[in-house]
């Protein structure tokens, strides 16, 4: 057998590096519309994927009637609730105290945004467990409430130490409550204050 034969036929396929590299980047652009054809054919038949949404209670705008305890509250509408997440005190005068505050921060009249909890309360007399915030000044009424300006009435009541995170019970605030409640017992505030010499 001619081996010059056999050197021409294979000069004649030979590729130079340009070449090689050309062939290669087509056989990738190939692959790559193969798959996304078979991903886009895939998608067609698969069955739709929804975003993960945090459900929150139905609420309602309500008005508050009277501070009924360190954690209570009677609003316009005849119902009497108590804030969830957390537990009124047991001394009396941090009693007394937590519900000076509370009047403070909702005066009678004051507007709030109250979501009915879920958990029922321990006893069947006991009022039910209620979120409340504080809507923003002038917030509007139609659309969604707007949360990120709202204050939370039970968030402002365990930062300033004046009532404890209840732990017994299931919350979605309960791990920020925690940190709060150890940052009053840190800084001294409300019943971790330091007694007067």
């Amino acid at each position: 057998m001619d081996e010059s034969g056999d050197d021409a036929r294979w000069r004649r396929f030979a590729m130079t590096s340009a070449q090689r590299r050309l062939l290669w980047f087509l056989v990738l652009v190939a692959w790559t519309a193969i798959v996304l054809a078979a991903w886009q054919f895939w998608q067609t038949f698969a069955p739709p994927r929804f975003p993960r949404v945090e459900l929150k209670p139905h609420g309602a705008y309500d008005a508050v009637e009277e501070v009924t305890g360190p954690v209570s509250v009677r609003l316009r509408s005849a119902r009497e609730i108590c804030l969830a997440g957390v537990s009124e005190p047991q001394e009396a005068a941090a009693r007394d105290r937590a519900v000076v505050f509370l009047r403070n921060l909702l005066p009678c009249g004051a507007e709030v945004y109250v979501e009915l909890e879920a958990h029922a309360p321990d006893g069947d007399t006991a009022p039910p467990l209620a979120t409340v915030y504080l809507p923003p000044k002038g917030a509007a009424r139609t659309g969604s409430f707007p949360y990120a300006e709202a204050q939370l009435v039970a968030r402002i009541l365990v930062q300033e130490g004046l009532v404890r995170t209840c732990a017994d019970r299931p919350y979605r605030y309960r791990a920020e409550f925690l940190l709060l409640e150890d940052d009053a017992r840190r800084h001294g505030r409300g019943l971790w204050a330091s007694p007067p010499p």
